[in-house]
C-alpha cells in the first residue's frame, strides 16, 4: 500500500463547524482564541497509529551510521 492510499484510509479530524473567516477579513483576537479552542477540541483525542515519521526514521539511520563509524 503506498503512503497516498494509507493517507487517504485514514480518519483524520476534520474543521469543525463554520469555516474560518475569508482571508481579507482580519480575525479579531476573540475570533482567534474561538476558532483555536474549536481545533483544538477537534483533535484532543485523536493520535498517529501508523509507522513513525520519515524524519525520525532518518535521524535514527544517521545516529546508527554515526555510532556504525566511531
Amino acid at each position: 500500500m503506498s503512503p497516498l492510499d494509507r493517507l487517504l484510509l485514514e480518519s483524520v479530524p476534520l474543521r469543525p463547524g463554520r469555516p474560518p473567516k475569508p482571508a481579507n477579513e482580519p480575525w479579531t483576537p476573540t475570533e482567534q482564541a474561538q476558532h483555536w479552542a474549536e481545533l483544538c477540541e477537534a483533535i484532543r483525542d485523536w493520535q498517529w497509529d501508523d509507522d513513525t515519521s520519515l524524519s525520525k526514521r532518518r535521524r535514527e539511520q544517521r545516529r546508527q551510521r554515526g555510532h556504525e563509524a566511531a
